[in-house]
């Protein structure tokens, strides 16, 4: 792992969890070189006394951490149990370092900050991250002066040992923290996404992907302000389906909705971007057709009725549907939603009552 130059860039380096002094350098640059410290060295004897304390260690910091109250979400069990891995194998890597200089692995450092991202997951508060780290800090360096008494190891290895506990606290809580974040930006992008998704399935229809009445209400409600504004017309259009009950009495409602569907595609495909195609529901669509007077209007109707009931492949067998389509325009033949629906429906049953007769 790369070590930090100088004391002024924190005194650690984050990645590593490990000291940055100039008189540490070459020992970590000769990682092989442990195998020759002497079986006496204050830091080796100190290393491998912390090392057999390791789980009384994580008792005493479950223990001393459960003595505060705890911010927001409880931790599941899970966490709880990794938690307590993590501080082990914290106080395994401080002891190593301590006794033969050997660096934390990115694997091991990986596995540290896994800390970080179950938190985020489970919603938890980052004040229990960090009462957490430095109760191990505290922790570590109690377990540490007492061996140091129990040993006599000199004050100088003592206060090495508990910096080296302090360097590794703080590298380890950024990396944490940093997994944290990222993790609860990873989930509110993933919650955006959901939003987004339940936005379209509540004003879309669930069959064609097309707007249902309440984005159909709203779009005619946009376009009456509008034209209330600009002093433009626009229409509203009524297309019922003619002979497609046949195609489901014949063939059954998955062929059906695979008409639909097709039928709606030819829809959307014929009018322009500005106007908006939904399903009113059933064989039922209604069109919005942006600035268009009487005249335009009965002429996108006709192109409708046109492409409707060109052939179609159903159950391998080719099949039409016609369409009858009522026109309602703005302000002619009202100035709100709900009275140019009905004109527009009023006008669609009139045209199919007239070509019945």
């Amino acid at each position: 792992m790369s070590r930090g130059d100088d004391a002024t860039t924190g005194g650690y380096d984050e990645r590593a969890m490990q000291p940055t002094e100039r008189a540490d350098r070459l020992a970590a640059q000769q990682p092989r070189r442990h195998t020759t410290r002497s079986p006496t060295d204050p830091g080796r004897a100190l290393g491998i006394a912390l090392a057999a304390r390791a789980e009384e260690c994580c008792e005493l910091c479950s223990s001393r951490a459960a003595n505060y109250s705890w911010e927001g979400t409880e931790p599941s069990p899970e966490y709880v149990e990794k938690v307590r891995g993590i501080n082990w194998l914290a106080t395994v890597l401080v002891a190593r370092w301590l006794a033969y200089r050997v660096p934390v692995s990115a694997e091991e450092m990986s596995y540290i900050s896994e800390r970080g991202d179950i938190a985020a997951s489970e919603q938890q508060s980052i004040v229990n991250v960090t009462r957490a780290y430095l109760v191990w800090r505290d922790t570590v360096c109690e377990i540490i002066q007492e061996e140091a008494d129990r040993i006599r190891i000199t004050r100088d290895a003592v206060s090495y040992a508990r910096h080296i506990v302090r360097v590794s606290c703080d590298a380890g809580l950024v990396q944490v923290a940093r997994a944290f974040d990222t993790r609860m930006r990873h989930l509110a992008e993933d919650l955006a996404l959901e939003r987004e998704a339940l936005q379209h399935l509540a004003l879309h229809d669930a069959l064609t992907g097309l707007p249902n009445r309440v984005l159909i209400y709203d779009r005619i409600n946009q376009a009456v302000l509008a034209a209330k504004r600009n002093e433009l017309p626009f229409a509203v259009l009524s297309v019922d389906l003619d002979g497609f009950k046949d195609i489901n009495d014949s063939f059954g409602h998955g062929c059906g909705d695979l008409v639909l569907q097709q039928i709606a595609a030819r829809l959307v495909g014929a009018v322009r971007e500005s106007d908006t195609v939904g399903r009113w529901g059933g064989d039922e669509f209604v069109v919005v057709h942006a600035g268009a007077g009487a005249d335009a209007a009965h002429t996108m109707a006709r192109r409708l009725e046109f492409v409707v009931r060109q052939p179609l492949r159903v159950a391998g067998e080719q099949v039409t549907v016609g369409a009858t389509i009522g026109v309602a325009t703005y302000p002619a033949a009202g100035d709100d939603v709900h009275t140019l629906l009905n004109a527009a429906d009023r006008e669609m049953y009139r045209v199919k009552r007239e070509r019945v007769a």
